[in-house]
């Protein structure tokens, strides 16, 4: 594309493509990091998420008039990555469950979680459970750990109610423990879900994934502790939620595949805006 072609197409000045590139340098480049290793952990597949995040930064950078006109960059990049999410998923079986209403009624023992977390876990076990993990609970459980987005930006980018996304963190979690644990029949449980019915237990149990993710204000906070966290039930389903997110917070960022990507992306960004002044 011309020199002149690309101003057309933007209706803007040399000037004006310019600051385009800065701002793509200093507002969207910062955020390929967290987006490839929140893709990664969700797909668990290193192949599948560089593409996914080419593809993203590469379509904002072909279209960043409209990132100009409509959005910033955060929004922007944010928005194009979750379509290419939920594309990628849209194309393969997966998991097509959405009542976990059993996992709520699924009983731990506060001693069995105690030493199943105080034991050495195999390097292996997370990833082989959290592949077992259903789509729908592992993207806004892995958004929140991996890059820590709170419930209002997960729930606007997954376009369901943070009440919703409180609930999939939740059940995402236990799902997680009960599967490294390994004595939890999965297919048998689902089967069960048409005589829980469904479940008020949830909105007291979400708020276990609430408390430890720190969403909670001030008031809610003194009203659940004072309410609740006496209970054993309260306390094993908590105990649960802060150990798995303990598991997240040593992962640590694939800084090789992040440095090449990045050059890559930095000369699409090169030839497409501001080198072109």
């Amino acid at each position: 594309m011309s020199h002149q072609s690309l101003r057309e197409r933007f209706n803007t000045s040399k000037e004006e493509l310019a600051k385009l590139g800065s701002e793509f340098n200093s507002e969207a480049l910062p955020l390929l990091d967290k987006l490839y290793n929140t893709s990664f952990w969700i797909l668990l597949n290193k192949r599948a998420a560089k593409k996914i995040i080419r593809q993203t930064f590469y379509e904002a950078i072909e279209n960043c008039d409209i990132t100009k006109n409509y959005a910033d960059w955060y929004s922007w990049i944010h928005r194009i990555w979750m379509r290419e999410i939920h594309e990628f998923y849209s194309e393969r079986e997966n998991d097509k469950q959405t009542v976990f209403d059993f996992i709520d009624h699924t009983k731990v023992d506060i001693n069995d979680v105690e030493e199943f977390f105080n034991s050495p876990l195999p390097d292996d076990k997370l990833i082989k459970s959290l592949e077992k993990l259903p789509v729908v609970l592992r993207i806004p459980m892995i958004m929140k750990e991996i890059h820590s987005l709170n419930y209002e930006i997960i729930s606007d980018l997954i376009d369901v109610p943070a009440g919703v996304i409180a609930t999939r963190i939740y059940r995402a979690r236990k799902l997680l423990y009960l599967f490294m644990k390994g004595d939890f029949n999965y297919e048998e449980q689902k089967r069960l879900r048409t005589q829980q019915g469904s479940s008020k237990l949830i909105f007291d149990l979400r708020r276990t994934a609430i408390l430890v993710d720190d969403e909670l204000s001030l008031e809610q906070k003194a009203a659940f502790n004072e309410s609740t966290t006496n209970t054993n039930l309260v306390k094993v389903e908590t105990l649960i939620q802060s150990e798995i997110k303990k598991l997240f917070s040593s992962i640590s960022p694939d800084n090789r595949a992040i440095a090449r990507m990045r050059a890559k992306i930095e000369r699409k960004a090169n030839k497409r805006l501001w080198k072109q002044v």
